[in-house]
């Protein structure tokens, strides 16, 4: 029996990753005054090409795997007609008739309810990036390849984008130094992920003398050196009809890829949305005053990675053998058997790929694998599937079976052809597009709660340049607006498969939204408990000027009873002589009012006095 701890090398690049995919994953919003819509020649695509085989920069996909995995709707709303036309103002608004401008400087789109999910692919662009360790025993090489661009809408206004590199050996690869194809370490990995989510950079020091644990273990250069090609955007987002721009260089340390991704929203923002014709103008101006801060800006949107490892990961061990080979002689494992030695023999190097860090360094720590790996949230005990809070690593290998579960005529127990099912991952560019789907949903929620915590905050802070009962009613507005879009994301009760719910449901406990869910609520009960006190406090001040004014009326009512003949009529039946006596019953009520009223005033001029004198 073989010891599987001997054959794992102790420099953090055992594993090799013959076939994988990386997907960056940005979730945004767009503002809720827009709305989103595109050309109608963009939605015309009977063949479900990509937007590069249309030449054109996005286009909508009917065909796709939510129609799989989700039950359909009976009645799905319509796509509607409308035309954009850009006003005096430059903003861009829906009309319903081209008869209104003359048809000139309208275009039709097409308008996408805000009742269901829709999926576009846009252009993609060509990358290299050069991985250079400082590390001799971590092979020098570069990823090459296409970056495939996909978008989907969620319910209107929440977008999830995603740049998908498949390295097959074909869309993308992995060369050495002498431009053949190789295979990846985790290191490897990291510095392309380091460009988008940021990774600390590390850089051993090599003056003599030091041999601190640091100093000895191995790392890796993370300075991004990437570079964009066949770019077919400009800068502020609009497409190129004449061709691609020339090569971006993405050079430096940290979110390097952020560039691209503000392109990206750019061109969502200034090509793909409109106001609707019923939009205030004053609306309409205070988000233009501020367009292009929320529409360049992406440090505020949500930044995830996802790593899909095929079935094809290897573990060369110290004998150069690969030991998860199904041709091994003493035995192959069982693709059980290959999930669970990673999960047991490679912690350290899986701790590294969820938090980034470079190397065999001392914080991968086996122990921490619970706190920064956790549970497993594959439902099939063959599969691997870890998420953290900005990053899911999936590792599976039911490819392994397609060999063995060919279906045979006749038999009714053979299970899925896996070898046929894989031939579609360049469709989707993953080998589990059904959990990447889900994973996309779990995050455009996350987003939007995190979204909903930022709005209400600002209502309380705005609340001195607004009266009680405007911000009453934008704080209303705004809670039903957030609770129906967060409704809304819950679309995993549409899910025909029981797997998918439980996976939902983990991964959802694992990037903690039922905390933010809370928290949310929180903040709703204190914002509309400051709303009310605010509402109780106006109502205060209301009622003191409204008894001030009460007391003026009441001192002019007792001056007009002093200057009448007053009488007490009935008195006479008691002999009691009624003018006397009503005179003093007047000036009585008199005396209270004017000592009411100078109290009243006293403390109005001694409010005033301390408004001015104590700022």
């Amino acid at each position: 029996m073989t010891d599987y701890r001997t054959c794992c090398s102790t420099d953090g690049h055992s594993l090799s990753y013959p076939g994988f995919s990386v997907v960056f994953i940005q979730t945004f919003s767009i503002h809720h005054t827009l709305s989103f819509c595109v050309a109608e020649d963009f939605i015309n695509n009977p063949e479900n090409l990509r937007a590069s085989e249309m030449g054109k920069p996005m286009v909508y996909r009917d065909r796709h795997i939510e129609h799989q995995i989700f039950v359909r709707r009976s009645r799905q709303t319509p796509l509607e007609s409308k035309y954009k036309t850009v006003m005096n103002d430059g903003t861009a608004v829906l009309k319903d008739s081209p008869g209104l401008f003359g048809g000139k400087s309208a275009s039709a789109v097409k308008l996408f309810p805000q009742d269901s999910v829709y999926r576009f692919a846009l252009r993609g662009f060509n990358f290299e990036l050069p991985v250079e360790p400082e590390d001799e025993s971590l092979e020098k090489v570069v990823l090459k390849g296409h970056v495939s661009v996909e978008m989907s809408l969620f319910f209107g206004h929440t977008v999830s984008l995603t740049y998908r590199f498949l390295f097959d050996g074909d869309a993308a690869k992995v060369l050495d130094g002498n431009g053949n194809k190789t295979s990846a370490a985790t290191d490897h990995i990291i510095a392309l992920l380091s460009t988008y989510l940021g990774a600390e950079f590390w850089s051993r020091d090599k003056e003599a003398g030091q041999q601190s644990l640091m100093a000895s273990q191995s790392d890796i250069n993370l300075e991004t050196s990437m570079q964009i090609s066949d770019f077919w955007f400009d800068d502020d987002g609009n497409p190129l009809p004449d061709g691609p721009q020339g090569v971006i260089n993405l050079g430096g340390k940290g979110r390097t890829f952020d560039r691209i991704c503000a392109i990206y929203k750019k061109y969502i923002y200034n090509h793909c949305t409109a106001y609707a014709s019923n939009v205030k103008r004053e609306e309409r101006v205070s988000f233009e005053s501020r367009r292009e801060g929320v529409v360049g800006e992406v440090r505020n949107d949500l930044h995830y990675a996802m790593v899909d490892i095929w079935e094809n990961v290897s573990h060369v061990g110290k004998d150069g053998k690969d030991l998860f080979s199904k041709k091994r002689a003493e035995g192959a494992l069982t693709e059980a058997e290959i999930i669970n030695h990673i999960r047991d023999y490679h912690r350290p190097e899986l701790i590294g790929l969820m938090t980034l860090y470079p190397g065999e360094w001392p914080f991968r720590d086996a122990n921490a694998y619970d706190e920064v790996c956790g549970e497993n949230i594959a439902i099939d005990t063959d599969d691997l599937v870890l998420v953290g809070h900005n990053m899911a690593v999936v590792i599976g290998t039911y490819g392994r079976r397609g060999s063995d579960a060919e279906a045979k005529e006749g038999d009714i127990t053979s299970g899925v052809d896996w070898s046929d099912h894989l031939k579609e991952r360049r469709k989707y560019h993953v080998s589990w597009p059904e959990y990447l789907l889900i994973l996309q949903m779990v995050l455009a929620k996350k987003y939007r709660i995190g979204l909903a915590k930022n709005q209400m905050i600002d209502v309380t802070m705005k609340a001195d340049d607004a009266t009680a009962e405007e911000l009453i009613e934008k704080n209303a507005k705004l809670g039903m607006r957030l609770s129906r879009m967060i409704v809304q994301l819950d679309v995993v009760k549409y899910s025909k498969f029981a797997s998918h719910v439980v996976m939902f449901d983990r991964t959802t406990k694992r990037l903690g939204l039922d905390k933010d869910l809370q928290e949310l609520r929180e903040i709703i009960q204190m914002v509309d408990d400051s709303l009310q006190n605010l509402s109780d406090f106006k109502s205060m001040k209301s009622d003191y000027f409204m008894n001030v004014i009460l007391g003026i009326i009441s001192v002019v009512s007792a001056f007009e009873i002093m200057f009448q003949s007053s009488e007490l009529p009935f008195l006479t039946y008691f002999n009691v002589p009624s003018t006397g006596l009503a005179a003093w019953i007047v000036i009585s009520v008199m005396a209270v009012v004017v000592f009411a009223l100078l109290y009243v005033l006293k403390k109005l001029v001694v409010k005033v006095y301390e408004s001015i004198f104590n700022r």
